[in-house]
């Protein structure tokens, strides 16, 4: 996020006092990490600065959008700006503490050591001078990745939020089907860079589809079968793309998600869809993506 995103919508003559504005912040919080040294640091340096001021001010912004922030003294914006990240930091902290608690860590070394790395965060991220830095590593890879204009905190909020929902449909299965479907489709899931929830929401569309066991997430090698003739009797792949989407309302409704869970599962639906127009034009081998067991 950058001052394009808070001038945006202002006439031009808004957007020249903004600009203004933004210098005179840069300048005082400059100031302020120099500890009263100096007014000017190096250009890298300036641009961190710059960038955590946007941030805060956008924060700062979507918390009371109705105020004229242009009118505020540069102090006044700089000191709320920033009370408005660290609230945000304290959430994001109650959202990492149940993230602790995702029940599959032991099936992913990457997600048990990105939820130990963002413990770092909270020591390390600095809400007043760098507030657009992400300081900790993160490996695990979402199903639906954050996007990349959030910054900070905003963008850890975003991550662990999406983890969460993950987390929340794949305890909606029993442990052992969920365990044997990420085996099946990958004996060394625990090793890789491997999203834990695509496989098991797929192995569940396929038993929704092919009316498997849901409670096993079996879809069985009669209803792979039976999945092939059904999806092959439509003419157009966008008619399978519905029937997958169907499908995945259907699903939402038997395991009672709830809003966010039931958007998430119904993009992993959609998503699905060029796996499985691949998969029916190499003649139906549904074992990678609906596996059957028996």
């Amino acid at each position: 996020m950058d001052e394009n995103r808070l001038t945006a919508r202002l006439t031009e003559s808004d957007r020249l006092a903004w600009q203004k504005k933004l210098w005179q912040l840069l300048r005082l919080q400059t100031e302020r990490y120099t500890m009263g040294q100096s007014t000017s640091v190096h250009e890298n340096t300036a641009r961190a600065l710059l960038r955590s001021i946007c941030f805060s001010l956008d924060q700062l912004h979507q918390a009371q959008p109705e105020r004229d922030l242009l009118a505020q003294p540069p102090e006044a914006l700089l000191r709320e700006s920033a009370e408005t990240v660290r609230r945000q930091t304290a959430r994001a902290k109650l959202q990492y503490r149940r993230a602790c608690r995702c029940l599959y860590q032991e099936e992913s070394l990457s997600l048990a050591s990105t939820l130990r790395d963002i413990g770092g965060f909270f020591r390390a991220y600095d809400p007043q001078f760098f507030a657009a830095e992400v300081p900790c590593g993160i490996d695990y890879q979402l199903a639906r990745p954050v996007p990349e204009d959030l910054l900070g905190v905003a963008w850890l909020r975003a991550y662990l939020d999406r983890l969460l929902t993950e987390d929340a449909i794949l305890r909606r299965f029993h442990p052992d089907a969920v365990r044997r479907v990420l085996t099946a489709v990958s004996p060394d899931h625990r090793e890789l860079l491997l999203n834990l929830y695509e496989p098991v929401a797929a192995a569940a569309l396929g038993v929704t589809l092919g009316e498997g066991n849901l409670f096993t997430l079996d879809i069985t090698a009669e209803g792979q079968a039976r999945l092939t003739g059904r999806l092959a009797a439509l003419p157009l792949a966008e008619d399978r793309r519905r029937l997958l989407c169907r499908a995945g309302e259907t699903l939402a409704r038997r395991l009672e998600l709830k809003g966010g869970e039931t958007r998430c599962l119904l993009t992993s639906a959609a998503d699905l869809a060029p796996r499985v127009e691949a998969v029916l034009a190499a003649g139906g081998g549904w074992q990678p993506i609906f596996p059957a067991f028996t």
